[in-house]
């Protein structure tokens, strides 16, 4: 994947992020959703609203990067643990923005800086 692409992929990704704060919202409540996966839920849905960010959200695009990348890996995370089934369930974006959560990952990483990368992994798994 080239820059361009990973930058078209992640503006995609990144109008989509109200669906995922409400796919993640949704998902919190869900009794078939374990705590670990709530707890790692709710920390991505508060640093997103946080005003404190690795990469605060009033610098153009990068702001909206980290954002993007934290959410990709909490519903990747959850993807894995908790099932397709219970995602699609709950979702109401687009139907390739859920397939593309590992390719959303991939193209973050082009642009976040490798400790930033580091720092907020840390917070998920």
């Amino acid at each position: 994947m080239d820059r361009d692409k990973a930058k078209s992929l992640l503006m995609e990704f990144i109008t989509e992020i109200p669906n995922f704060l409400k796919l993640m919202y949704r998902l919190v409540k869900d009794p078939r959703v374990s705590t670990a996966d709530k707890a790692i839920l709710g920390a991505a849905i508060a640093y997103v609203f946080s005003p404190v960010d690795l990469l605060p959200d009033f610098i153009p695009f990068l702001g909206q990067v980290d954002d993007a990348y934290i959410v990709a890996i909490a519903l990747q995370r959850l993807l894995n643990s908790a099932g397709e089934d219970v995602i699609k369930e709950h979702w109401e974006g687009s139907a390739g923005a859920i397939a593309s959560l590992q390719s959303i990952i991939e193209s973050a990483l082009f642009f976040l800086p490798k400790n930033v990368v580091e720092k907020l992994t840390k917070k998920i798994i």
